[in-house]
């Protein structure tokens, strides 16, 4: 009989593998087992007892080589690993108390339900500055979140993005002169990733009677306010006007009240009073409170009777070419609403419409034909507000621009308008590339100063009547807002570039001048067209209210100049620009006292606006408070060492020598050399289709 084993050597055949560990087996603990805690191979594939020596007694005696298998790794047990982790989590809940003592009870009780923790306010400013600088600045748009929670998708005309990029730029700031005892300004930092309109929001839906119409002195009331907001001035404006939505002189009749709702919305004896319920709608709200009485009185339920008589909006079939100005009043009464993605359905609609139609290739009808510019427009506004291509592109018109006729007021107010439009369109689709029609890399200079000399010849080109003059109506006020809000939106992104270059060059170098930017031309223009358009709307704000249009422009003129602040603080040279930094401060005051006005109305965008001016000049107020510090590379390479530049005094030195050596210091540096290689044109070269 064949012995069950042989003897072998080093010349022998290669030792058997180990066999698997036997299912059956239960874990016992090292301390109480009788047998040895391994065996070597030979004794383990024999399946028999080995005494744990090196060599063992059966290979010993057998004069085999005695192997072991090689220790394992050093893993844990179950319960060595659960109070590794529980040693752990309570040293990091014991952290967060520390850093953020007021939330972290609110958040570690959402950890401890598998909730998602979420904070409101940033605790530290150089506790999340490295989080934020990682992420990659890719310049093509941003996908931000509403306070509902909803993400969206802005381009780069949008002042939702620039604003975050903003964000991102005073979150690397901050802690270069961070006030442990100061929070001002904290939550503008800590809502990056986030804007503050409410677009996703349902659209109210009240019951009423479509039918309903209030008496006529209250809609000739209504009707005439109407005509001097948005319209003609009542035929007063010189201009025209720069808007046309119809007749606004007569107003309707009241209507049999037995009539179903599918009869309205199948049969076209009262779709026409959709038309004059946007009318009300839109009075009411920038109208007298008197006009709002009751809640059938309310905008809401104005709108949502012409809703009700128009029916889905997605049943295309059944618009016609009729329905166009109600459709383009619905998108502007959402405009004025801030709620610009149910403007952009409706606007949408309307354009659809118009050229299935074929209204924007023939339209004999001058009314007609001013209504469909006025749609141009706000298309290419929409365009603007939220960074899309526009959906009506140039070569899809071939309408004729409006002209004078005995029966209408002026057109010229509107030309204007239109041509103003057109180059709106090449800055969102060219400038910006949005939507560019010849994409080419390194031409952005050529674009901008394209953009820019549009828009001066606009201007040279304009009637006598559209100049800007003691007699300027508020529609010629309201053109040339817009023109410099073109200006503000073409060169801000080179603005921001340059104030960062400026903050760099300071700290890093201890110096920097205006004059030495590459683009310093463009950094100029920005404010000076911010400035006029603050005071355009002073003006204008004297006689009348500024609609959400006029608030926008306001409001980016605002923080146009109160970023400038940063820019001409940190020359170490005089500029003419510098002399006008007190008034800046006048300019900045009617800003936010606007914002802080219309906010009491219970809106939510004039709130939100006044809280981000609130908050970013609390932080440029810091800034411009505070010294300038010289940053210096050590050997170490996540170490930065801060010493005193001049104007430095020696308290703030050592409050931002404290701050540098936080391990977040490295990279503040690092951002710091970014800012001082860009020229702010960047972001045109990099925008992708």
């Amino acid at each position: 009989m064949q012995s069950n084993f042989t003897p072998s050597s080093k010349s022998s055949s290669p030792q058997p593998q180990r066999l698997p560990v036997n299912p059956r087996r239960h874990k016992v603990d090292p301390s109480l087992r009788k047998r040895v805690v391994r065996a070597c191979n030979a004794c383990n594939v024999r399946r028999v007892r080995c005494t744990g020596e090196q060599p063992c007694q059966r290979c010993s005696k057998t004069s085999r080589e005695c192997e072991y298998p090689a220790p394992e790794s050093d893993k844990h047990s179950l319960k060595d690993e659960l109070e590794r982790l529980r040693v752990r989590c309570a040293a990091l809940e014991t952290g967060f108390k520390i850093a953020a003592p007021e939330d972290a009870a609110e958040i570690i009780g959402q950890l401890d339900h598998g909730g998602q923790g979420t904070r409101s306010t940033a605790p530290t400013f150089l506790s999340s500055v490295s989080m934020e600088l990682d992420q990659a600045d890719t310049n093509d748009g941003r996908l931000l979140v509403d306070p509902c929670g909803t993400p969206r998708f802005f381009g780069e005309t949008s002042g939702a993005t620039f604003l975050d990029y903003l964000k991102q730029f005073m979150l690397t700031l901050v802690p270069l002169t961070f006030q442990p005892e100061s929070a001002d300004g904290s939550s503008f930092v800590a809502s990056i990733g986030r804007y503050q309109t409410y677009d996703s929001r349902p659209i109210p839906n009240p019951s009423v009677d479509a039918l309903w119409l209030p008496d006529q002195d209250d809609m000739a009331l209504m009707l005439a306010q109407l005509r001097a907001y948005i319209q003609d001035g009542n035929g007063e404006f010189l201009s025209g006007g720069i808007y046309w939505w119809g007749d606004l002189t007569q107003f309707p009749t009241s209507a049999a009240p037995s009539v179903s709702l599918s009869a309205m919305t199948t049969v076209d004896t009262h779709r026409h009073l959709a038309f004059y319920h946007v009318c009300f709608a839109l009075a009411t709200s920038f109208g007298h409170q008197s006009l709002r009485r009751s809640d059938q009185h309310a905008g809401e339920a104005y709108f949502k009777r012409a809703r009700k008589l128009l029916g889905n909006p997605l049943d295309t079939v059944r618009f016609t070419l009729d329905d166009v100005p109600v459709l383009t009043l619905m998108g502007f009464y959402l405009i004025e609403l801030n709620r610009r993605d149910a403007a952009y359905v409706y606007v949408s609609l309307a354009i659809h419409i118009a050229i299935i139609h074929g209204a924007f290739r023939s339209c004999n009808d001058e009314g007609s034909k001013r209504t469909f510019w006025t749609l141009y427009v706000l298309d290419r506004w929409l365009s603007v507000l939220m960074g899309r291509p526009p959906t009506l592109l140039d070569e899809a018109i071939r309408l004729p621009l409006p002209c004078d006729v005995p029966s209408m007021s002026p057109c010229a107010g509107l030309r204007a308008h239109v041509e103003l439009s057109r180059i709106s369109g090449y800055i969102v689709c060219e400038t910006f590339k949005i939507a560019p029609r010849h994409y080419q890399r390194g031409y952005s200079t050529l674009h901008v100063d394209k953009a820019l000399e549009l828009l001066e010849n606009w201007k040279l080109n304009l009637p006598p009547l559209l100049a800007i003059d003691v007699d300027a109506d508020p529609a010629v006020l309201s053109l040339h807002l817009a023109y410099n809000q073109l200006i503000v939106l073409t060169t801000r992104p080179i603005l921001l570039a340059a104030v960062k270059q400026a903050v760099a060059e300071r700290y890093m170098n201890g110096q920097w001048s205006v004059h030495q930017h590459a683009h310093s031309k463009y950094v100029q223009a920005c404010p000076e067209a911010a400035q006029r358009n603050l005071l355009l709307a002073k003006r204008l704000r004297s006689t009348r209210k500024l609609l959400q249009a006029g608030l926008h422009f306001v409001f980016n003129a605002a923080v146009i100049l109160i970023i400038d602040q940063i820019l001409h603080s940190s020359s170490t040279a005089p500029t003419a620009t510098a002399l006008n930094i007190p008034v800046y401060g006048s300019e900045i005051d009617f800003a936010m006292r606007t914002f802080e006005e219309e906010s009491r109305t219970g809106t939510n965008y004039p709130r939100d606006c006044y809280k981000v001016l609130q908050d970013l000049k609390a932080l440029v107020d810091r800034y411009l408070s505070h010294g300038h510090g010289h940053f210096e590379q050590s050997n170490d390479p996540g170490l930065v060492i801060n010493t005193p530049g001049p104007q430095y005094n020696a308290q703030r030195g050592a409050e931002l020598q404290g701050n540098a050596s936080n391990t977040t210091a490295g990279t503040v540096y690092q951002e710091l050399r970014t800012w001082m290689q860009s020229d702010g044109l960047k972001l045109h070269n990099s925008l992708l289709i």
